[in-house]
């Protein structure tokens, strides 16, 4: 395999780690507001609404709504304040992982790791926006929106004569065979009528989660790049090609640009880490060749030292951009046994090569989390 194309199996790798890194932080996250489903849950059936629609029952109405205002607060707060924490390591644990998957491409140790202080560290957490905004900033809102839905979905229970129950079921969400009304199941199994407005809540989070550590692990990317210029002749867009798949990333794949982000034969200016909500896409860098590198690294011993390291088929084949489209199941497909059976988990693994194994489970990572500390240990 050419060194390009080496780099780019290693980073999308990388990827999945990360998409197994996301699964688990998303799944504590859903614990929270699970949690948080089932206060609201206690504080309802509490609240003594059973009542005739009086001065009482409405002055208890407003009680319940500021009692369930400063639960969902104190609740995003910690879910903001520990993702924060979350991103600040994913950043220092991402760059190094970048680094050492193309270092393994490249079989010498030419690219260092970035260090990073704790300053940059939330300099850069707090910069990278997501649709114009930060994640505390999404946070807050999520925390907004769902508080407005519990008033309101419990103001208009209330006018229509609503008994408890039927209260219930629009904050909560309804019973429904084999599924936790407060959200323990993959939100595609439950149908519309039966989600209440702790289900939104927990599919909002779910989307800010992968977003967000997608981005901020971008960034970081971008960053372990950027302190190794000296090695790089440009980028390049990677999408790894399956039914899920974006039109606006089908159409970057493969697209490059230079070292100061100006397009190289199209006209698409570079839209970020990221081109979307969800996105899975990632940019890849293109390295300069050996012989470049080589005429480069006089007076740099540490670099020369690595160019020796490098066999016949890695120098010839080092610089340029990858050969061609690929599909996430084409380098599925490719890899080891047993990087296969890490990827899927052995339960899942089984099911592949059983036939029983649906494509889309293959690419969500949910069922096989990784933990911040277990991504580290991987990019070491």
């Amino acid at each position: 395999m050419k060194v390009p194309d080496k780099i780019r199996s290693n980073l999308i790798s990388h990827q999945v780690d990360l998409l197994r890194y996301e699964a688990g932080l998303r799944k504590d996250i859903r614990d929270m507001l699970v949690q948080l489903g089932r206060d609201l849950n206690t504080a309802l059936v509490g609240a003594g609404l059973d009542t005739p629609r009086t001065d009482w029952q409405r002055a208890r109405m407003r009680a319940l709504a500021d009692e369930a205002e400063a639960k969902i607060k104190e609740t995003y707060g910690t879910i903001s304040e520990a993702h924060l924490g979350e991103m600040e390591g994913l950043v220092e644990v991402s760059s190094a992982g970048v680094v050492t998957a193309i270092n393994e491409a490249l079989g010498a140790d030419l690219l260092i790791k970035p260090k990073w202080t704790s300053e940059q560290l939330a300099k850069l957490v707090g910069n990278t926006l997501i649709e114009g905004a930060p994640s505390a900033d999404w946070w807050d809102r999520q925390a907004q929106i769902l508080t407005n839905a519990f008033s309101d979905t419990l103001r208009q229970g209330l006018l229509r004569g609503e008994t408890i129950d039927q209260l219930r079921d629009r904050v909560i969400g309804m019973d429904l065979p084999g599924v936790d009304a407060v959200g323990k199941v993959d939100l595609r199994q439950v149908p519309a009528q039966g989600r209440g407005v702790i289900w939104e809540a927990r599919r909002n989070a779910e989307a800010l989660v992968r977003t967000s550590a997608i981005s901020i692990a971008g960034e970081a990317h971008l960053a372990a790049y950027e302190a190794n210029a000296d090695i790089m002749a440009g980028y390049q867009w990677c999408s790894t090609l399956d039914a899920r798949t974006t039109p606006i990333c089908r159409a970057l794949d493969g697209l490059r640009w230079d070292m100061d982000w100006n397009p190289i034969g199209h006209d698409f200016p570079y839209p970020g880490p990221t081109a979307h909500w969800g996105c899975r896409s990632f940019t890849l860098p293109v390295t300069k060749s050996w012989e470049e590198l080589a005429r480069e690294a006089h007076g740099n011993s540490r670099m020369a030292k690595e160019l020796d390291k490098m066999g016949p088929g890695q120098r010839a084949s080092m610089g340029g951009p990858v050969s061609g489209d690929l599909t996430f199941q084409g380098w599925f497909d490719g890899l080891p046994e047993a990087k296969q059976k890490e990827i899927l988990g052995p339960k899942r693994y089984d099911s592949w090569v059983s036939g029983n194994l649906k494509f889309q489970d293959m690419v969500d990572q949910s069922g096989n989390p990784l933990t911040l500390e277990q991504l580290r240990a991987k990019s070491a």
